[in-house]
């Protein structure tokens, strides 16, 4: 294998095509999509595929690798996007053959602390979003119980049931509500 095909795959292997997008200054949502640069889309018709998996156009059918992206994107050539991707990402490509250990280790380090970053957010986005549909669960659950509790005429006493779902249900809202809110700013940011 050259050296220039053991760069391209670590490449390959060291960052998704969401990551190229947002460095090329791509508008990326949380999904991944994003308005085409190669038909000057206005609308999200690219999608740009987390870990290896390249990114695609669903309306000019442009596709291909996080190599491809960026030499489309600034009409680079193979060797110089492989250059643009160590400038950029520090991936500990040997371009030159020359890369003595320290400085392949240092490479390595900091692609080893931007993939866990990367999981890290992943994981609150994650944690959040569960945490979104638990409160919402948790206020469909108490307006059952309050409907199927509730007094069936105006002189009957609450029962116990009914009595915690009125209780609870505000309070139930209200972290439901800022759990949404919460998910919200995570998208724009």
């Amino acid at each position: 294998m050259s050296r220039w095909s053991i760069a391209a795959q670590k490449v390959k292997d060291s960052v998704s095509a969401v990551e190229v997008g947002e460095a090329l200054g791509l508008d990326v949502d949380r999904h991944g999509r994003c308005a085409c640069p190669f038909h000057n889309g206005k609308d999200r018709n690219m999608k740009l595929y987390p870990g290896d998996r390249g990114f695609s156009c669903f309306v000019c059918h442009e596709s291909g690798d996080v190599i491809r992206l960026a030499m489309q994107c600034m009409s680079l050539s193979f060797v110089d996007a492989l250059k643009w991707f160590e400038g950029t990402f520090r991936i500990g490509l040997d371009l030159d053959g020359r890369m003595d250990d320290e400085s392949r280790r240092r490479a390595e380090n900091a692609l080893l602390r931007r993939k866990k970053a990367a999981l890290e957010k992943e994981q609150t986005e994650r944690m959040r979003f569960d945490m979104m549909l638990l409160a919402e669960d948790m206020v469909r659950k108490l307006e059952q119980m309050r409907d199927d509790n509730q007094p069936k005429t105006v002189g009957e006493a609450w029962n116990e049931s009914f009595r915690t779902a009125v209780e609870l249900l505000p309070k139930a809202k209200e972290l439901a509500e800022e759990c949404a809110i919460m998910c919200a700013k995570e998208v724009t940011e």
